[in-house]
Formats: C-alpha cells, structure tokens, sequence
C-alpha cells in the first residue's frame, strides 16, 4: 500500500466515521505500531550485525587501551603490536618511543619457526629427511651420527642447554625435551650444507622476499642499517642502551638461526597470515601442520606440546593456541596463531628485564590472547615494577654490605688477633673469605642451573653485584692474611 492510498483511507474514514472518533483513534495508534515493527524487522539483521561489528572494534579498543597501560607500567621503552586475520590487519599499533610497526625488534627465540620452516621447505624438496642423522648432511661422527633432524626440530636430542656448536654432546636422554639453542644452531648448519648458501640468503630468498617482508633480517648489521629499534638492558631498575651483544663465532650460545633474526611486527603479521592461509606457497599445508602438531608434550605449570619451533598450548585459553616466545640480552617477543579464531598476533619490545620486566612480559602477551577470546587480561600493578626492583636492589645491597664490612674492620681485627684461638681465626677466614665467595660465584649454578657467564649476558647487574662482591671478600682473606706476618 503507498503512502498516499494510506492517507485517502484515514481522510475516508475520518469523514465517515466522525461519531466513532474513539474508534478513529485506535486504529491509527494500532497501524502505527505495525509499521514501527515493520521497520524494526526491516532493520533486525543490520542492526545485529552493527552489533557484532562494534564488538569486534572494541575487542581491539581494549586491547589497544590494555597495552597503552600495561606497557607504561612495565617500562618497556618501546613496544610495537600486529594483529592480523587471513586477509586483514585487525590491530597495528606503537608504544613508547616507537614510532612505526615497520620498525625492526630482535626477535631472540621467534627466530627459530623461521628455521624450522626453512628445513621443511628443503624436505619438501626431497632434499632432508626428518629421520636421518645429522651426519648425513654435517661431519660424520660419534654425537652427530645419534642425532636425528626431527629430534633437533622437537629438542629431544639430549644436547645441553647451555652448549654451543664446539662442544655439543648428548648429555641427556633422547625423546625426552630438553630446551637448547644448539638444536637450532646445528639446523642453521644443516640449512646452509643442504642448499649451498648462507643461513642469511636461504631465509632471506625463500622467506623474507616471496612474502614481502621488507623490514626483516637475518644480519644484525645490515638491521642496523635499515633502522633496528635501540636495545637496552636493565641495570637494578633502570633501563640503559646497550647494542646487542651477537656473535658470529662457532662458540656463541645464540646464533642466527637459534635466535637473531631480526623482523617487525608488520611482517611478522605477513608471515602470520601465510600459516593461517595454509602456506602461499611458501610450504604446504601438511607441512604446516607437523611443524604445529608433530610435537612432544612437555609438563610444565602450564603444558604444552613442542613441536618444529612452535609451541601449542590449551591452557589457560578457552582455545588452543600456538605461541613461541624470544628473549635476547635487549629485547623480548611473541607470537601467536589462535587457529579457531584464525587469528594471529606479533608482539615485540626493547628491553631485556629478566626477573620482573620478563614476567609481566609473559603476563601481558597472555593477556592479548585472553582478550580475544573474551577473558579480562592480567593486569600490572601500578608501582608493581618499582617495589619489586627495589627489593632486589635491598638484596644487592646488603650482600654489597656483608662482602666489604670484613676490609672496613680490618683494624678491629688487627686488635684481636693476638686473643683468639688458632683453629677459630682459621675457621671464620674459611667460611667468610673462602665458602662465601665461592658460594655467590656458583649461587646461578645450584639454584637455578644457569652458569655465570649467561648471568652477565641477561642479568648484568646480579653478575656485577655477584663478582664484585666476591672479589671484595677474597681481598678481605689477603689483607687479613698479611696481618699474620
């Protein structure tokens, strides 16, 4: 009915009907409500996908105001964040003193899915095979001749944690996952002998360029030249610019393929959406998913399974989620594939804090995830960063005060030298100038399986406070010694 047959028939019936003015009334009121409810159907459905789109805005709303947040309170210098879909880029944004997502950030341990999928390209080529030895591709011996490419890949070699490619041997039992970065160094030699060209050209032809990844490096230097975001460590609290400390030398514990490549998160999310698209042919997708789900479980606080540079996880999401994650001595990162989402996130920042900044790293990337699923995020207290520094700094400094009290009070002890008994003389300069010294030197070692020298690397100011310290009571022995003559 058109509008104007609608108004002849309210005229008709306003004039035949005058006595039934009650009547006339209702009526109207009755048609107006079905063309209000006409209308509102008409719009049910855009209205609902109104709806839903706003919800999907604001997940990335809060997630954008989350890290606003969370990454002032955590003191991250700066931070940078892609998010993508298959075909989308859901949320790109800086923190700090970033000023772009095409800025490059060290990507420390993320390097090695970029490794993995290096070695099932060339499998996909016939030219490795997951079950061979490794010396088959690398010098024929004893320990490369018990190692399998797939054990490498899953870190089930048995090589040490702490071994780099000079003296690599197994040390523990083989199928069960033992983390080590020389699993990946060794499959950066491997990539290098299969194809007849440096680790940085195989990556760079086969990855970076087919998926346009214009700002990613497989050099420090030449990331250098091309904008590499200033790095910084932690010095009891306060963050200092520090260049990265990579090496090129066979004896480095970090080497390219295990963890120095360098991408930002612009083109981490191009490498991203090429899985979530199921290879671009880049690699097939059955190729995909052994690196995602050929793994081997690993109990943890929170299990997960390792698979070929990928780690999957179903706690504490409401999904699964694939996630690896990066440290270097001046920066951190993560990534994400939430594959029921079909979603994947890059995550960097530039700085290395081990003890505090390194847990709310950890708090705030879960967050992320959380978010997109619907869950509240993991939120950082406001002076959380600087009560926890300085209790740590509380503990530097009274082992800085016990360590140099002993040359303060060399006179008192001049004084009582001649009093005591031999044997109590003898035993306090064991325990206070021997045992206690040697017991801050080995303290990484016994509590937490860690040598001193990756302590200087990740925790500059504990290895400075440690060696000090102990330096301070072996000169404490000598100059009380010299007071025996």
């Amino acid at each position: 009915m058109s509008y104007f047959r609608f108004c002849g028939y309210i005229r008709y019936y306003n004039m035949s009907q005058h006595k039934n003015s009650k009547n006339f009334y209702i009526a109207i009121a009755l048609i107006f409500c079905l063309i209000i409810v006409g209308i509102l159907a008409g719009m049910g459905s855009s209205t609902l996908s109104a709806y839903a789109e706003s919800e999907t805005v604001d997940v990335y709303e809060k997630i954008d105001d989350y890290l606003t947040d969370a990454t002032k309170k955590a003191h991250f210098p700066s931070a940078s964040i892609t998010i993508v879909s298959k075909d989308n880029i859901l949320l790109s944004k800086t923190y700090g003193d970033c000023i772009s997502t095409d800025t490059p950030f060290l990507l420390g341990s993320v390097s090695k899915s970029f490794t993995a999928l290096c070695i099932m390209q060339l499998v996909e080529q016939g030219k490795i095979n997951l079950d061979s030895t490794l010396s088959e591709y690398l010098t024929e011996n004893d320990v490369n001749k018990s190692i399998s490419i797939r054990q490498l890949l899953t870190h089930t070699s048995g090589l040490g944690e702490h071994q780099n490619l000079t003296n690599y041997k197994v040390v523990g039992k083989q199928g069960i996952h033992l983390y080590a970065n020389v699993n990946y160094s060794l499959l950066g030699r491997v990539i290098e002998a299969v194809s007849g060209k440096s680790y940085e050209e195989y990556v760079t032809e086969n990855v970076f360029e087919p998926l346009n990844m214009t700002n990613s490096f497989a050099s420090v230097e030449t990331a250098k030249e091309n904008g590499l975001i200033q790095g910084y460590e932690n010095w009891f609290g306060i963050n200092t610019a520090t260049d990265p400390k990579f090496s090129n030398s066979e004896n480095a514990w970090i080497t390219t393929a295990a963890g120095y490549l360098s991408s930002s998160t612009t083109d981490i999310g191009k490498y991203l959406q090429m899985y979530l698209n199921g290879g671009n042919n880049i690699i097939s997708a059955a190729s995909i998913d052994k690196m995602f789900y050929d793994g081997v479980s690993v109990e943890a606080s929170i299990p997960y399974k390792y698979g070929m540079g990928w780690t999957l996880t179903n706690e504490p999401l409401k999904q699964p989620a694939l996630r690896h994650s990066g440290l270097v001595e001046t920066g951190m990162s993560v990534v994400y594939i939430l594959p029921e989402c079909e979603i994947g996130v890059a995550f960097t920042v530039n700085t290395n804090d081990y003890f505090i900044g390194k847990d709310m790293m950890d708090r705030i990337d879960w967050s992320i995830a959380l978010m997109l699923m619907g869950d509240e995020p993991n939120q950082i207290g406001g002076n959380e960063y600087v009560i926890k520094h300085l209790l740590y700094d509380l503990v530097y400094f009274a082992v800085c005060i016990i360590s140099i009290m002993p040359l303060c009070l060399v006179a008192v002890y001049k004084k009582r030298l001649s009093k005591g008994k031999l044997w109590v003389k003898i035993a306090t300069l064991s325990l206070l100038h021997i045992l206690l010294p040697l017991f801050l030197l080995l303290f990484p070692l016994i509590f937490f399986a860690t040598p001193l020298w990756v302590v200087r690397a990740f925790v500059p100011d504990m290895f400075t406070v440690i060696v000090v310290s102990a330096t301070l009571l072996f000169v404490g022995a000598i100059a009380k010694a010299s007071l025996e003559h």
